[in-house]
C-alpha cells in the first residue's frame, strides 16, 4: 500500500454535534420530510424532470474534464446518433444512466454487478479502449494523468470494493443516511475500481442512494447530484484528494461540503414546484425572447398566454377568447402549434394540451433564464 495512504476501514462517520454537519444533516432530513403542496403540474414537472437530467449529465462529465459546452450538447440533440462525437455521447451515457436508476431504483440491490453493467452503460461502444476496459475491475495502476494520487493497490482493489458493498448494505439509523452518501461516494472514488469513468459512477451511486433513501420526499422532487454535490468542481476535487488521508478532520470538510451542496440544491428545486415561481421567473421570461416574435402571431401569443395560465387546456378555454372562430379554425390554430412541437397532448387525453419545455427553441431560452436564476452553477 502506498505509504500517503492511510486505510482507516469503512466505518461510519460520527461527527460531534457542535459539528456544522449536524446542522446539515437536519437541515436535509427537514427537507426529505417536506410535505410540499407541488401546484406545477405533473405532466410539467416530468418535462423539467428530463431536462435536468440532461444538465445533471453534463455538469457529471464537466467535473470530469468534458469541456463540451452547453449550447454545443443542446445542439447535439438534434443531430444523428450516428454522427455524434465521444464527449456528447459521453453525456448521453450518463442521463441514460440516470433515466436507468429513476426506473429501477426500488428494486435495485447494490452489488458487484450493478457497478460492472452500469460501468458498460457509460463506457461500452464509445471507443476501443473504453469498450475494452467496460465493466472490467482495475487490474493495473491508476491512471496518473488523471490526477489519481492516493488510488486503492491494485491488489486490493476488488476485497475494498466487496466491503465497500457491505457497507452500502449495512443497515444504520437514518440519521446517517446523509453522512453515509457522501462517505461511500469517497471511498468508491478512493477504491477506484475502473480504469475510467469512475468519477460517473461515484455520482450515479450517490443518486441511487438519495433515491433509495427517501431524499426526493413524497413529492418526487428532483435531485441534481452533480449539481449539488459537485457546485464548485475544484473544491470539490481538493476535498476529496485530502479526504484520501482517512483524517477525521479532511473527511468531516468534505462531507459539510457535498452535504452543503445536496441541502442547497433540494431547496432551489422545491421552488419548481411553486408554479407561481416557475410561471413568473422562468417560463413568462422565455417567451419574452424575441425568437417567439418572428415565431408566433397573436393568435399563437394568446393560445400560449393561456397555456401558461392554466398548465393545461383545451380548446374550449380558446374559443372563449374567439368566439367569432368556428371550431374547425381553432382546431387548425392548434394543430398549427402542435406541428411546430411548441404544445403536446396529454397522453392520456388527446384533447387536452400543455406547453412543450422540450421545444427545441424554448429549452434553449429557458434554460438560459434557469441559469440566471441561479439553478446552473457551472460555467457555460
Amino acid at each position: 500500500m502506498s505509504p500517503r495512504v492511510k486505510y482507516t476501514g469503512f466505518k461510519m462517520p460520527e461527527p460531534a454535534f457542535s459539528n456544522n454537519i449536524t446542522d446539515l444533516v437536519m437541515d436535509l432530513e427537514f427537507l426529505r420530510r417536506r410535505e410540499v403542496v407541488r401546484t406545477t403540474d405533473t405532466i410539467l414537472y416530468e418535462q423539467l424532470r428530463r431536462i435536468f437530467k440532461d444538465l445533471d449529465a453534463l455538469a457529471s462529465s464537466r467535473v470530469d474534464g468534458n469541456k463540451t459546452g452547453l449550447t454545443k450538447f443542446l445542439e447535439s440533440k438534434e443531430e444523428n446518433p450516428d454522427t455524434k462525437g465521444r464527449k456528447t455521447i459521453e453525456i448521453d451515457r450518463i442521463a441514460i444512466a440516470l433515466g436507468q436508476i429513476d426506473q429501477y431504483f426500488d428494486e435495485t440491490i447494490v452489488f458487484q454487478s450493478f457497478f460492472t453493467e452500469l460501468h458498460k452503460i457509460l463506457c461500452e461502444n464509445i471507443t476501443k479502449e473504453s469498450t475494452r476496459y467496460a465493466g472490467i475491475i482495475r487490474r493495473t495502476e491508476a491512471r496518473p494523468e488523471l490526477g489519481i494520487i492516493h488510488a486503492a493497490p491494485i491488489h486490493l482493489t476488488e476485497s475494498y470494493l466487496e466491503k465497500l458493498i457491505l457497507f452500502v448494505n449495512k443497515k444504520f439509523s437514518s440519521k446517517y443516511d446523509a453522512i453515509k452518501i457522501a462517505f461511500v461516494h469517497h471511498k468508491f472514488l478512493w477504491i477506484h475500481p475502473f480504469m475510467d469513468a469512475n468519477g460517473f459512477m461515484a455520482r450515479l451511486l450517490s443518486y441511487l442512494m438519495l433515491k433509495k433513501m427517501g431524499f426526493p420526499g413524497a413529492y418526487q422532487r428532483i435531485i441534481n447530484t452533480s449539481m449539488s454535490m459537485c457546485h464548485d468542481p475544484e473544491k470539490y476535487h481538493a476535498l476529496l484528494r485530502k479526504a484520501d488521508s482517512g483524517s477525521e478532520k479532511d473527511i468531516n470538510s468534505w462531507i459539510e461540503f457535498s452535504l452543503e451542496g445536496l441541502r442547497d440544491g433540494m431547496y432551489q428545486m422545491d421552488q419548481l414546484s411553486d408554479y407561481n415561481f416557475l410561471k413568473e421567473e422562468i417560463l413568462i421570461p422565455a417567451f419574452k425572447h424575441p425568437l417567439f416574435d418572428r415565431i408566433f402571431t397573436d393568435q399563437d401569443r394568446l393560445i400560449m398566454d393561456i397555456a401558461l395560465e392554466k398548465q393545461v387546456f383545451q380548446a374550449a378555454d380558446i374559443r372563449h377568447y374567439f368566439p367569432q372562430k368556428h371550431p374547425s379554425e381553432i382546431s387548425k390554430m392548434l394543430k398549427w402549434l402542435k406541428e411546430k412541437e411548441m404544445v403536446i397532448n396529454l397522453e392520456e387525453n388527446t384533447r387536452k394540451y400543455t406547453i412543450n419545455l422540450e421545444n427545441k427553441y424554448l429549452v434553449k431560452v429557458l434554460i438560459a433564464k434557469l441559469d440566471k436564476q441561479g439553478f446552473l452553477p457551472f460555467e457555460k
